[in-house]
């Protein structure tokens, strides 16, 4: 009897391990990050945007203004269930450079550096008129051009 109590017991802490280890967080890393390694070998006011792409590959994005800088990122983000997608990590590498296109720093930025940018939600509305489900269903149930008529009646 105390055997076949402690088979149960033991199929029991199976089941909910099995059940446990299915509930697993996914965890995805997107992006490129040069390790530290490779960024050692950058040389602010040696290097520059060429030397740089050798060493590190081409970025993720560019600076705006003439590409005054290049920003490496990557991000790891965590997806349990049925909840949203939490960012759980992010690094930024951001390059410098100086107008000659000489590397000016390297930067390194992390989570904890970022901002909460509010984005505005509002919509701005398009000319026109709203068509109705019925409207759009049945719309161009009878909208023939003269081309198409031509062409039905052989001529």
């Amino acid at each position: 009897m105390r055997q076949k109590s402690l088979r149960c017991v033991g199929v029991a802490l199976i089941c909910f391990g099995l059940l446990g280890a299915g509930c697993a967080p996914t965890v995805q890393v997107h992006g490129y990050v040069p390790s530290e390694a490779d960024l050692s070998r950058i040389r602010p006011g040696f290097d520059d945007a060429g030397s740089v792409e050798e060493i590190l590959g081409r970025p993720s994005s560019n600076g705006i203004l003439r590409d005054s800088a290049w920003y490496y990122v990557q991000s790891t983000v965590e997806n349990f269930t049925w909840h949203a997608p939490e960012v759980i990590d992010r690094k930024v590498i951001a390059v410098n450079f100086n107008q000659s296109g000489v590397v000016t720093d390297v930067k390194r930025y992390g989570l904890r550096d970022g901002r909460v940018i509010d984005l505005e939600t509002r919509t701005t509305e398009t000319g026109g008129r709203e068509m109705s489900m019925v409207e759009q269903l049945f719309g161009n149930l009878l909208n023939l051009d003269a081309q198409q008529l031509n062409d039905a009646s052989g001529n």
